[in-house]
């Protein structure tokens, strides 16, 4: 385990439906990537949206569509919970009367994992830490923002539906839609304190479409990472949720995140050599 924080907060955004090189043909992508790390080969885990979704918070897919789905399992916000690490999910056009368990307007509950597990659902207090994004702006402005954030854009500006001026069927305008709208948000929000001080914010895609490759957009940004550098190593959502879990010392699910390397470099670490002897038995 880490011995210490690489970062005080983490501020996830995950983004819809591209492979890297196209995320990287837009403009402003391209110069998000150049203010602090793009990890190049950084993999979705499968398809469709939901099942990653899942995996970077519970380290298994749990389903294999996107269908409503409860799941009896824990996540990561038990284990961030047993250790008193704040946590909230902000979820863009979170309706207020349904409790996010049922799809509504522009949000869409395949994109909000927190809800599938039971643990999280039938909790009163912790259901409460799926919030409306808009109660971000008074977070940051209290200075409250939790240790763990989880953000989910409505489903035009993630990316996956623009409204139809954007021709929702070419890919590249889609990348232009959801850049145009992630300048407008993260850009301000970066340069505020409260916000910007020890935060490690990462963006990232959940998969890649076309299917074939899954290499998709991951760029952390913040105090702790060298700008305009590129780390090589193989990552996936799994590496994302070890890494939360290294820097708070939290443990792990057991699942697919125990065997996940994660965001070594944070520490100034080296990632692992290959071990050739054991993958050729």
């Amino acid at each position: 385990m880490a011995k210490q924080k690489a970062f005080e907060r983490i501020f996830i955004i995950i983004l819809e439906n591209q492979l890297q090189s196209a995320a990287l043909d837009n403009g402003f992508m391209k110069s998000l990537a150049s203010e602090g790390v793009r990890l190049s080969n950084y993999f979705g885990i499968t398809h469709p949206s939901q099942p990653n979704y899942i995996a970077a918070i519970a380290g298994l897919p749990f389903v294999t569509d996107d269908n409503p789905i409860n799941l009896p399992g824990t996540s990561i916000v038990d284990l961030l919970e047993a250790k008193n690490v704040t946590w909230k999910a902000y979820m863009e056009d979170l309706p207020e009367n349904n409790k996010a368990v049922a799809s509504k307007g522009l949000y869409f509950r395949k994109h909000n994992p927190f809800i599938s597990f039971d643990r999280v659902r039938n909790d009163p207090q912790r259901l409460a830490k799926i919030v409306n994004a808009q109660q971000l702006a008074a977070d940051v402005k209290k200075n409250d923002l939790p240790q763990f954030s989880w953000f989910t854009p409505n489903i035009q500006n993630d990316g996956h539906t623009p409204p139809a001026n954007f021709e929702p069927n070419i890919p590249l305008r889609r990348v232009d839609f959801l850049a145009q709208w992630l300048k407008s948000f993260l850009q301000p929000l970066r340069k505020k304190p409260n916000f910007a001080k020890g935060t490690l914010v990462v963006v990232i895609f959940d998969e890649s479409v076309p299917h074939d490759e899954n290499n998709v957009y991951a760029v952390l940004l913040g105090e702790m990472v060298k700008p305009n550098t590129v780390e090589s190593t193989r990552y996936d959502h799994y590496s994302l949720l070890r890494t939360v879990e290294e820097n708070f010392g939290l443990g792990t699910l057991n699942r697919n995140d125990l065997a996940a390397d994660w965001f070594r470099f944070l520490w100034g670490e080296e990632p692992p050599a290959f071990n050739w002897a054991m993958h050729s038995q």
